[in-house]
């Protein structure tokens, strides 16, 4: 008897597409070790009991019912890893189904399906080079394809996986047979051959890329996005210009697959000291219709209409393309909502911060993406970038909070003097705060937007070492430059994270942040670091920790580290923000996170 019913549970487990089972091939499995003849049995209720468990409610335990994040083990009920999909697979709800579906089911940082739209850039320069980085987490070479504007592009030709070098040159192209497991590649999508630093050489990249010239749009109008798609999901990023310290005004941004985009967002556009603001909508299908409220007059030009201040004007898109509006003055808490699945990026061409620890610095483009607003948190627990001072004392660093509830009351953890406690809908607030802090409103239907801002490199005291030697163009010692990043709330924290840390940036480092499980906290592991350590409380609930960590200084790798692709994985949630940073430049982003929906506001297109 306990033999058939062995037979049943194999049964049970090829049906759920888990080809790895021994009773569906000849491949072995972690189900090899837990069923045998005489350990498995039956319960009341015709279930079986496996060995250390009990089969709970009308299953078993063992059985796999749910997914890890990473989208390829299987978890019984009891969160146990029971399994893993075969490689051209992924997990849904318990079940091993193509990779790609699991993908687009997950909505997170992990996809198959990209369409990104070229940043704008500063107006006294031709568009450098615009690239994207992309990190296959899958057990599985994938296989790239870029088109933009229904023509194909061969990857082969300009992606390069990196060798820890930065020398773009030397890199290795991608291969025929697509992208290796574990690995990073730069695919170096566009430029203008005229592009030039205004006191250093060229900008263009350092192959030749998919499409010259220039793939943005000069002023308001409509311009084509690049379609990246993938036969197994990816995480990527993009970064304009590529090249470190000797580009100009750097920036990069995490990239969210077409399976994570929204139809509903308040816009959060990055801080910015000067003009240059600009703002994109980018749609995947053809007939898209997008609602907009926005808080600011939106210029007309390209064939489109003006937006007046707080009135809906609606636009249509088709598929793979973006609307760009330049000078658009800052969109923050701006309303869009839409037919169709979209994405919106806003920016600044240029981006002048300072703080009570900064004088400001050599001032920075910048561009982010605003996550939907079914994807907004309403807790947040937030870890600073390591600090830049010389005497190695805390940075004084700016937030942007934006909301979309009227009526949101907020908290911090440790409390902090000048923070906003309330938001009303589209209300945009900025503060600074010294160290890691928790911000939360009162329930998950009021969530809201938080962004994270470096100032400018001239910090008290001077910077510590972490620059390029000798300094390009004759600069002196400034380390880092402004950026803006989007802040992740814990809930789309992973457990496992493959990224791109960027060769031509000098020092290199994470922010990272975990939460406690019922367990306690778990170990965090970097690749070439091994099991992280320093980790300090953020305020007093004791449910969150924080710490910043090396990978590369001064280009001297900590440890085995240099920059490229990288590893990160931990047995419980964390998060992870990559700081690249150099002679008056820097770059940030989250290494990734799942974006899925985590509550069920929706703020609908009416003019206040």
């Amino acid at each position: 008897m306990a033999a058939m019913r062995l037979l049943s549970f194999a049964a049970v487990a090829c049906s759920i597409g888990l080809a790895s089972f021994a009773g569906c091939s000849s491949s072995p499995s972690i189900f090899d070790a837990i069923l045998t003849p005489n350990e498995a049995g039956p319960n009341d209720d015709g279930g079986f009991v496996l060995p250390g468990g009990d089969a709970g409610e009308g299953g078993l335990s063992g059985i796999p019912v749910a997914c890890a994040p990473d989208l390829q083990t299987l978890l019984d009920k009891n969160g146990n890893a029971v399994g893993k999909c075969q490689p051209d697979q992924g997990c849904l709800g318990g079940s091993c189904v193509p990779a790609c579906q699991a993908a687009n089911a997950g909505k997170g940082s992990l996809g198959c399906s990209f369409v990104v739209s070229t940043p704008n850039f500063w107006s006294g320069t031709s568009q450098p080079c615009f690239a994207m980085f992309v990190a296959n987490t899958w057990p599985k070479a994938a296989q790239i394809t870029v088109t933009r504007a229904g023509k194909s592009y061969n990857v082969t030709q300009f992606g390069r996986i990196p060798n820890g070098t930065n020398v773009a040159s030397s890199w290795a192209p991608v291969p025929a047979g697509g992208l290796p497991v574990g690995e990073v590649a730069v695919l170096f999508l566009s430029d203008n051959p005229a592009s030039t630093h205004p006191i250093g050489g060229p900008m263009v990249c350092p192959v030749t890329p998919a499409i010259t010239p220039d793939t943005t749009v000069t002023g308001t109008g409509r311009g084509q996005a690049f379609q990246i798609t993938s036969d197994v999901p990816l995480t990527a990023y993009d970064i304009h210009p590529f090249g470190g310290a000797r580009s100009f005004l750097p920036s990069a941004q995490l990239l969210l697959p077409t399976n994570a985009w929204g139809n509903n967002f308040v816009a959060a556009s990055p801080l910015a000291g000067q003009s240059g603001h600009w703002g994109q909508i980018i749609a995947v299908q053809s007939g898209t219709t997008v609602d907009v409220v926005p808080t600011i007059a939106l210029p007309s030009g390209g064939g489109l209409p003006a937006a007046a201040a707080n009135t809906k004007t609606t636009f249509t898109l088709a598929a793979g393309e973006f609307i760009n509006w330049e000078n658009s003055g800052d969109m923050s808490g701006t309303i869009l909502s839409s037919n169709n699945p979209i994405a919106f990026q806003s920016g600044a061409r240029l981006q002048c911060l300072s703080s009570s620890t900064s004088s400001g610095g050599g001032c920075d483009s910048t561009h982010q993406g605003t996550p939907p607003v079914q994807a907004l948190g309403s807790e947040y627990a937030v870890a600073p970038y390591a600090t830049r001072r010389a005497d190695l004392q805390a940075e004084a660093t700016i937030y942007r909070i934006v909301g979309t509830v009227a009526g949101t009351t907020l908290t911090y953890d440790p409390p902090i003097g000048a923070a906003p406690t309330s938001l009303t809908k589209g209300q945009v607030l900025s503060f600074e705060a010294t160290g890691g802090f928790t911000v939360k409103s009162q329930d998950a239907q009021h969530p809201f937007y938080i962004g994270q801002a470096m100032t400018g490199c001239s910090v008290t005291g001077g910077s510590r070492p972490g620059i390029t030697q000798p300094a390009p163009f004759g600069l002196g010692n400034c380390l880092g430059d402004e950026d803006y990043v989007v802040v992740l709330p814990p809930a789309q924290f992973m457990q496992n994270y493959v990224f791109f840390t960027d060769p031509t940036y000098a020092t290199t480092n994470l922010a990272l942040t975990r939460v406690k499980t019922a367990s306690g906290f778990k170990d965090v592991s970097v690749g070439c670091l091994g099991t992280v350590t320093g980790w300090k409380a953020i305020g007093k609930s004791g449910m969150y920790e924080q710490t910043n960590v090396d990978l590369v200084r001064a280009n001297q790798g900590v440890g085995s580290c240099k920059n490229g692709g990288q590893t990160a994985k931990s047995d419980g949630p964390f998060g992870v923000t990559v700081w690249g940073l150099d002679v008056y430049a820097s770059y940030g982003y989250p290494a990734g996170g799942n974006a899925a929906s985590i509550n069920t506001v929706i703020v609908p297109p009416v003019p206040n």
